[in-house]
């Protein structure tokens, strides 16, 4: 198709053989249902490959699923024993729990109650699990556990933990800042103080 319908007719008008002309649209008619069906078949693989991009990112989310539980595994084994021996809470299991705030439910992934080792005062521990923590993050838990302990019959002494594979600087400094512990299987961050949040 390099050369067009109008080069063509301006060609023909210098030897006047309008059989030429015909041969040439001819060819052109042939040559654009060759396009024609090329765009058709292109289009029908990008169909196909938007389906298998679709069908990717389901897998990939449901991926993202699997991970976020194995991450939660480890943060039930791990954070009670973390609580004992740093912060000298005793707090048998961690579980997912639903509590009904302002007639919504509220989801938290880790939930227990146990007691201060040396006090024998009884603790609440709230937490969170993220693969990544940053600071909106952070400000997120704390106001939602906020309003949670807030509907607790006398919470005087509880702890709010989010336990992760990565902290971004930003929440380190917001949970200096509202008292939040972050755990990691590397480190944690915490108030220097024991934290012994009160309303």
């Amino acid at each position: 198709m390099g050369r067009t319908l109008f080069s063509l007719l301006k060609a023909s008008r210098g030897n006047g053989d309008l059989s030429d002309l015909r041969k040439k649209v001819e060819e052109l008619s042939i040559e654009l249902k060759d396009v024609k069906k090329i765009t058709s078949d292109l289009s029908e693989k990008i169909d196909k490959l938007a389906n298998s991009l679709s069908d990717l990112s389901k897998e990939v989310g449901k991926l993202g699923e699997v991970v976020g539980f194995m991450i939660e595994d480890v943060a039930r084994t791990m954070l009670p024993l973390w609580l004992g021996r740093y912060m000298g809470v005793k707090v048998d299991s961690l579980n997912r729990a639903f509590f009904e705030v302002d007639g919504k439910t509220v989801e938290v992934d880790l939930y227990g109650e146990g007691f201060d080792e040396r006090g024998l005062s009884k603790v609440i521990v709230i937490g969170e699990v993220k693969s990544r923590i940053h600071g909106v993050d952070v400000k997120i838990f704390h106001e939602k556990a906020l309003r949670l302990l807030r509907e607790f019959k006398n919470p005087s002494t509880y702890i709010l933990v989010l336990f992760g594979l990565y902290t971004h600087p930003t929440a380190e400094a917001e949970a200096l800042r509202r008292g939040v512990i972050i755990v990691t299987p590397y480190n944690s961050i915490q108030r220097a103080a024991k934290t012994n949040n009160t309303l």
